[in-house]
């Protein structure tokens, strides 16, 4: 699927408003945001990588449900119905929410597991070593500037998300979806996917941290932009991966 500059816009605001809404969902029922949550979540994300990969493999039909942005909807209703599981097992001590998380988004992701057939593991391994080099510089960065560990875990997750882009347009004949990555890609290549990825990630993030009164909010923000990268990261791994 190419994307257009309408069909862009339409998901940045469905973006905006998905996120507003969770949020106030978070807020309603006080639950905390911290890294334990951000652990609980990657296992769902992974699960919804799969099953979007499936759909680009031939294995689910191609429906609103299977593709983005429905895909994202049916995954965050099925959360969101674990989420309220959760928090009543959390409000009988028996169990933290963060591993219900967890235990559920693997199970999910086991699910989704055998739909594949991986083919080029040397695909995702170079994705490993662009992402190393990556995440190197960002350790050495850290050492000099003050970045908290969501604010590392959001830049590291978008920069995980350049380094799939970058291997599978470079080595291996994929082609960008998204509008603006598409003309900068044209004209300098698709390394400019690194700087471009910190040019928006970077400003916005430290706007976050000195500007932002609301702690909640804040760190809300910081797992959203760390699930916008790991998740098209993922995906773009996968379907190398996997040769579709």
């Amino acid at each position: 699927m190419q994307y257009t500059i309408l069909s862009t816009i339409t998901l940045g605001i469905l973006f905006v408003v998905l996120t507003y809404f969770l949020f106030y969902i978070f807020k309603k029922f006080k639950i905390k945001i911290n890294e334990k949550l951000l652990y609980g979540l990657i296992p769902w994300v992974m699960a919804a990588a799969f099953a979007r990969v499936a759909e680009d493999a031939g294995v689910y039909p191609d429906s609103f449900f299977t593709t983005t942005p429905g895909i994202v909807l049916v995954f965050t209703v099925i959360l969101l119905a674990v989420f309220f599981l959760g928090i009543q097992i959390e409000k009988k001590k028996k169990f933290a929410l963060w591993k219900t998380l967890t235990i559920s988004g693997l199970i999910m992701s086991a699910v989704q597991l055998p739909s594949l057939k991986f083919v080029n593991f040397y695909g995702a391994e170079v994705i490993v070593m662009v992402f190393a080099i990556a995440l190197g510089a960002i350790l050495i960065a850290r050492k000099f500037i003050k970045i908290d560990n969501l604010s590392f875990y959001a830049i590291a997750a978008q920069l995980f998300d350049a380094s799939a882009t970058f291997t599978s347009l470079t080595y291996f004949n994929y082609y960008e979806q998204h509008v603006l990555p598409t003309f900068l890609i044209n004209i300098a290549g698709p390394w400019i996917m690194f700087p471009l990825k910190l040019a928006v990630i970077l400003p916005i993030i430290y706007l976050l941290n000195k500007y932002c009164e609301d702690n909640e909010l804040r760190k809300f923000v910081m797992v959203a932009i760390f699930v916008l990268g790991l998740a098209p990261g993922l995906r773009d791994t996968l379907r190398l991966t996997a040769g579709v």
